[in-house]
């Protein structure tokens, strides 16, 4: 199972991290050991890490080079997810020029929710993160700079993707830090999704 990942998909987002809106989708990976579906988000010890809720598609079948018009017959379910990122890693390797993979990828995440059947009419709606009672990030599809189909049939000509494989679509502004003892709520269209706490090592 691959876990396939786009950055900066929502302007907002892109600008709060002082990049530039991207002209063309920039994929990345995390490796399939970073998937969790545990209730307690674990911490790595001493790292600060950042929250990016996102819309998780799952796909149902492979494929390899598959044109716009019919990416989106390849998903089969859909899911919210957090991105978990360390924050200071990747702003250390970017301004070096340096891939920041291990900022991405470690033991838990990649966290998602369980899935559900694809149904447009469910992912079209808003979808948010709580942390502590209080919403901080919030995105709908008609958000993003890339939309899912452009994605899929883009990501399609890099690689070929399996059956299970997932594809994180990018996220809405209003990343922040996590800290010990948190509580999240990923919700869309008002219905809770997945709840976490949150743990230090």
């Amino acid at each position: 199972m691959n876990i396939f990942c786009v950055g900066q998909n929502y302007a907002k987002h892109a600008k709060e991290l002082g990049n530039e809106v991207p002209k063309e989708p920039v994929y990345f990976q995390k490796t399939s050991s970073s998937l969790s579906t545990e209730k307690t988000i674990t911490l790595p010890a001493g790292k600060v890490i950042h929250h990016e809720i996102e819309l998780v598609m799952v796909f149902g079948s492979g494929g390899r080079t598959i044109p716009k018009q019919s990416a989106m017959d390849h998903i089969s379910h859909w899911c919210l997810g957090l991105d978990l990122t360390d924050r200071p890693r990747q702003n250390e390797m970017r301004e070096k020029g340096l891939p920041w993979f291990d900022a991405k990828t470690f033991p838990g995440a990649a966290v998602i929710t369980d899935g559900e059947p694809f149904d447009w009419n469910e992912v079209e709606k808003d979808f948010w993160l709580t942390k502590n009672g209080g919403e901080v990030q919030r995105g709908n599809v008609d958000d993003m700079v890339f939309d899912i189909a452009t994605l899929v049939s883009g990501l399609s000509e890099i690689v070929t993707f399996n059956e299970g494989d997932l594809l994180f679509t990018g996220t809405p502004s209003g990343v922040g830090p996590l800290n010990n003892g948190d509580e999240l709520e990923l919700i869309s269209g008002g219905d809770i999704k997945g709840s976490f706490t949150v743990a230090s090592l």
